[in-house]
């Protein structure tokens, strides 16, 4: 009997991460989709500018099912648009650190992904100033400039299989602190998980309004009940915390836009009394 409820418990774990999986909403930047209107907008307090030419590295940390580490995946992305028209061009090879280049490739989109192999190297530039080179074309200025790719974000109470939270109580949340957090703040957010929310429960709503708070990267933080309220019993909730760095930068042809976003994504989170 007591395996057999081990291995129900790791049944329903398993469909619970591939049913979240399947629901994550795709975040690669496209044609008509500028990363700085979400994560960075919000840290920085802005109006949501959209630019037209940027390089965005992207790191996201998901929440490990066998222990209490987290995974990567690390992307860098690039779009060039001209001023007029609003199409995209080609700005020649992005290069990283003088030494990994990246092409452009259909639709003159630029996006690298760090796979098995490659992904020690691209671990190795969290929390570091990265060389970053816009080799240019007939279309877009050549430009070289240092980002700072923010470091990672560990909340170790949250990296379980499944955790729980009271929506009576305040969350006390805490993480590692970084020092070079050039806007000196984090993103965090509170997510509704409708899918996995109307499996466990059918009476559950089809949506909540997510939460959204930019306080300093100080390590705590706490999530006030009357917020939390908002959060049925038996629902799931993510709580994602993200730091950002972002430097625009004048050219003769507009400016370039260097962005760098760190996303820590918890475990699916059940709501209790």
């Amino acid at each position: 009997m007591r395996y057999f409820k081990k291995l129900l418990s790791i049944t329903l774990y398993a469909s619970i991460v591939l049913w979240i999986t399947s629901c994550k909403k795709d975040i690669t930047p496209v044609k008509n989709y500028d990363p700085t209107v979400g994560v960075v907008s919000l840290i920085k307090n802005d109006n949501g500018f959209m630019p037209g030419k940027y390089v965005y590295f992207q790191v996201m940390q998901n929440a490990d099912d066998i222990d209490t580490s987290t995974s990567f995946t690390i992307n860098v992305f690039g779009k060039f648009a001209n001023d007029i028209t609003g199409d995209l061009v080609n700005g020649g090879d992005i290069i990283i650190n003088n030494s990994q280049v990246i092409s452009s490739g259909p639709g003159n989109l630029y996006q690298y992904t760090y796979d098995q192999n490659t992904l020690q190297q691209g671990k190795s530039l969290i929390g570091n100033f990265i060389d970053v080179q816009v080799k240019g074309s007939n279309s877009v200025d050549s430009l070289s400039r240092k980002l700072y790719i923010p470091r990672p974000i560990f909340v170790h109470s949250l990296y379980k299989s499944i955790s729980t939270i009271s929506n009576n109580k305040s969350y006390n949340l805490t993480w590692n602190r970084d020092p070079q957090n050039m806007f000196g703040k984090v993103l965090v957010e509170v997510e509704y998980h409708s899918g996995l929310s109307i499996y466990n429960n059918p009476g559950n709503p089809k949506s909540v309004g997510e939460l959204i708070y930019t306080p300093g990267d100080n390590g705590s933080f706490v999530i006030p009940a009357a917020d939390l309220k908002r959060f049925p019993v038996s629902s799931y909730i993510s709580i994602n915390i993200s730091r950002a760095s972002d430097d625009t930068w004048l050219t003769d042809r507009s400016h370039i836009e260097y962005i760098a976003v760190l996303t820590a994504n918890s475990a699916p989170i059940l709501i209790q009394n």
